[in-house]
């Protein structure tokens, strides 16, 4: 099974903004509105064309596509399965030898460059992004085969919003100037919005908090006050020597080994604060194998000599899918909204329903400014 692990980010702006006094002021807009009308606008197209703006124009910004998305008609939870493109036609995509030597030598560097029906394939990396606008979160499914950039992303959505999709209030100011470089003809466009009362200039802006959600953090609070052991299971590697029991010896004779494997249990009385338990509930999140029956981290209570595992009682942020099938480099949205919303309730327990409240403030989009754009 693959394992994808999840991450949640609080959505702080998401919709059209005016501004009063130099801040930000919150005037209309959701993000099921917003990733609605995303989806709208990107069904039935060329995956080459779910790009907003001209790559050409802009070599060094992270090239993104959406190759999937799907929808669940209840919830109105959203998933998208974008591409993150490495390189571009021109083969700028290379890689390194594996036996290659540390030093001047250049020959040991590799083009990439595949074909798919006689056309450059877009090499890159999946990324999905599970957008619940119902708790003003989205989140971040991990695999191994994938990747994430979530500030990227949503700078994907709002350019989207700007450039491509209708809104019926929607303003486009256009100024030429000329590149003094090449002579070329520089064209950038100022995306605006007029308030429904045509009386307030608007921005769109959607922005997350750069700080991953810590859903633990009640499971924290409470267990740190609970706590009064914490016990380790684990299991080291020992080499063989001449003062080892008797027992390693026979049995070195016998299988011919030199190291031996010991399973160990460390119990230790402990007086823990809130932070020091959401750090092992991490610890323990990302390094527990449920296929391992021995290694594992728990706890036990003031006057109790049981052992609670913390897999057993704290929630787990991650779904498990079939692997890949042969030849297949991502999974489709279908697939993983489908495992997300069987877990949904289990996933979203420590999220509160509005975790978020989508109002103004004073941050600014760097999307805000006109840009060179070829329509």
């Amino acid at each position: 099974m693959n394992k994808g692990s999840i991450s949640f980010f609080e959505v702080k702006q998401c919709g059209f903004y005016s501004t009063k006094d130099h801040k930000s002021v919150y005037e209309e807009g959701t993000m099921e509105e917003i990733i609605n009308s995303f989806c709208e606008w990107v069904k039935g197209r060329d995956f080459s064309q779910t790009i907003p703006w001209d790559s050409t124009a802009h070599p060094r910004r992270t090239q993104i596509y959406c190759k999937s998305i799907a929808q669940d008609a209840e919830t109105k939870d959203t998933l998208l399965v974008l591409w993150r493109r490495f390189g571009d036609d021109s083969g700028k995509v290379s890689g390194i030898a594996p036996d290659a030597k540390v030093g001047l030598d250049t020959s040991d560097s590799i083009k990439i460059d595949p074909k798919v029906k006689g056309q450059s394939a877009f090499l890159g990396q999946p990324m999905y992004y599970w957008f619940i606008p119902r708790r003003n979160v989205i989140a971040t499914v991990n695999f191994p085969h994938s990747s994430a950039m979530t500030k990227d992303v949503c700078d994907y959505i709002k350019r989207c919003l700007d450039y491509r999709i209708s809104h019926p209030r929607k303003k486009i100011n256009e100024t030429e100037s000329v590149n003094p470089n090449n002579g070329k003809a520089i064209i950038r466009k100022y995306i605006t919005y007029m308030s429904e009362d045509n009386t307030r200039t608007m921005r769109s802006k959607f922005h997350v908090s750069i700080k991953e959600l810590n859903t633990d953090k009640a499971n924290a609070a409470r267990l740190a006050k609970r706590i009064s052991h914490i016990v380790v299971r684990d299991t080291i590697s020992t080499q063989k020597s001449d003062n080892k029991d008797s027992l390693f010896n026979l049995w070195s004779k016998v299988k011919g080994k030199k190291t031996f494997s010991k399973h160990v249990e460390i119990i230790e009385e402990v007086t823990l604060s809130e932070s020091e338990v959401s750090e092992i509930i991490k610890v323990h999140n990302k390094e527990y194998n449920p296929l391992d029956r021995w290694n594992n981290i728990g706890f036990r209570e003031s006057g109790n000599d049981t052992t609670r595992w913390f897999n057993k009682y704290v929630s787990r942020e991650h779904i498990k899918l079939e692997p890949l099938a042969e030849n297949h480099t991502y999974y489709s949205a279908d697939v993983v909204l489908k495992e997300l919303i069987n877990q949904r309730d289990e996933l979203l327990i420590q999220i509160p329903n509005d975790v978020a409240k989508i109002e103004g403030d004073d941050i600014r989009d760097e999307c805000d400014v006109g840009e060179e754009h070829v329509a």
